[in-house]
Formats: C-alpha cells, structure tokens, sequence
C-alpha cells in the first residue's frame, strides 16, 4: 500500500524537525551473530575522519538490526555492545581501505537507512505539564527529576522545543552515542504527561546497508537507491560484497538501474574491477 499523503506530510514534518540545528555479548546467541572479524593485513586506503563516524552509526545500526531479529528491541538494553559495533565498523572500513568500488560506494552517501533509530526520537507531551514551564520560557531544560535524570544517565542532549499541535508540544532528544532509542523511549513514557515517542523512521526507503551472516564471514550488499521513492517509481542500483573472518574481501556482484552521470558516484577503476560478475 502506497503511503497516504497525511503520512508522507507527517513523515516529512519528523524528518524536518529531527534535522534541526541490546544483547549481551556474552549470550549464546551472540557469540553465534557476532563472530570474530579480522580486517585484512595488507595496507589499504585510510577512511577519512568524515566517514569513520558515519562508519561507526552504521556499523551500530547493523548490529542493532541483528539483535532485533532475536527479540523485540523495546525489551532489549538500552547500550549497544561495543565489541558488536567494532566488529561491523571493522568489516565496512575493511571493504572501504581495499576496495576502489566501495570507495566509489562511499561517494553516493551510501549509508544505513534510519531505521532502528540509534540516535533521537521526538517526545510529544501535554503542553500544560508543569515540568515543561522552562521551555514555554525559551530554555532548553525541564524541572522534570526523571528527564532530567535520564538526560544525565545516558549523556542525552534536549534539542529542539517546538508546539506539535493546539494541546501538545514536544522536544528532540538526541544522544551523543549510538543507543537503542526504542529502549530508551521506554523510560520516557514513565514521565507525567507525555503522550506519545516518534522515533522518527521515515515511511519512504531510501539508501541502505544490509549485512547477513554465512558460514565463516559476512555478505554485505550497498543499495543505492533514487528517483521517485515515494510514487513508487524509484530506481536502484546494487553492490555485494563477501567480508571472510579472516579478512579477506570481495566485490561479487554488482546489479541494478543505471547510476545517473549527476550523482557523481564513480571513479575511474582500473580494469580488473570491470569484470564484476553481474546478478
């Protein structure tokens, strides 16, 4: 079913407003998902400090992707286990430093589409709660003990106030590291007056990264997507890669819409990246 206008108005007004200046690793499961990741010895090509963060919140997304497949993320811990972020963020800027095709990758902004949200949600409340007084005076605060407790918990930032509708107003939170918002958006619907948590997933796709394990390594598959998204037009284009335990990666497949010349997203490779095996 194609999305309705109010939800492509009320999907954009999110995104708009959230722009705006767990496992345990130790568990069976997780040793089984997560299994140890060795980047390649040979040198490659360093990941500039630009991408090494975006690097980083995908690499935190996938991992809490995986988890997700196992129990509902609102059950799970609030943190990311870190040595399951290291693993992912090993095998991105490991196929990055070795391949010239993943650096043209890099080059469409290809990233992990937002969803699980790792990073902000929106809290929508009741506009007369007398915790909120502070906003309706301009300041970023609340005289809320259990926000403001939280906030300090979990290194959380109060960004943006703004009115959500005639009775309800409502304030970005955003964390200065990847978390399980959808945990953590728990904890806030414990305080007085508030109403409703959009964690702000967008109803249109966009570009994604998509990782799943196979027997010893990982296949990593980059889609590129553009065009009308939202009528249901929209075009992509595909590249998959094979990550081994050991190190070793591998570009195997490439397949999908012609990349527009505008997108600027190619380099000039040498020839025997040309050979690519087609899906």
């Amino acid at each position: 079913m194609k999305p309705t206008s109010k939800h492509i108005l009320t999907s954009l007004f999110v995104s708009v407003l959230l722009s705006m200046p767990t496992v345990d690793s130790n568990a069976q499961e997780g040793k089984a998902v997560f299994a140890s990741y060795k980047p390649a010895s040979k040198e490659g090509v360093e990941v500039p400090k630009r991408l090494e963060r975006k690097f980083r919140r995908d690499a935190a997304r996938l991992a809490l992707r995986l988890t997700a497949e196992q129990e509902d993320l609102r059950y799970q811990n609030i943190s990311i286990p870190r040595n399951n972020i290291e693993t992912f963020y090993s095998i991105l800027s490991n196929i990055y430093s070795n391949d010239p095709v993943a650096q043209s990758i890099a080059n469409c902004n290809v990233h992990t589409f937002p969803d699980p949200s790792i990073d902000r949600f929106i809290v929508i409340f009741d506009k007369t709660v007398a915790w909120a007084e502070p906003l309706q005076m301009g300041i970023s605060e609340t005289d809320s003990d259990e926000i403001n407790e939280l906030l300090d918990r979990y290194d959380l930032v109060l960004d943006k106030h703004v009115q959500w509708n005639d009775t309800q107003d409502a304030i970005t939170i955003r964390s200065k590291e990847p978390l399980n918002m959808a945990a953590l958006a728990n904890e806030f619907y414990n305080v007085e007056g508030v109403a409703e948590i959009d964690l702000g997933v967008p109803d249109v796709g966009g570009n994604d990264i998509q990782i799943r394990r196979i027997e010893a390594g990982w296949t990593v598959q980059y889609i590129l997507r553009f065009g009308s998204q939202i009528t249901g037009n929209g075009k992509q284009h595909v590249w998959i890669y094979q990550a081994n335990d050991g190190g070793e990666i591998k570009l195997i497949k490439e397949d999908g819409d012609p990349i527009p010349e505008w997108m600027r997203c190619e380099l000039k490779l040498p020839n025997r990246y040309m050979a690519v095996n087609k899906i």
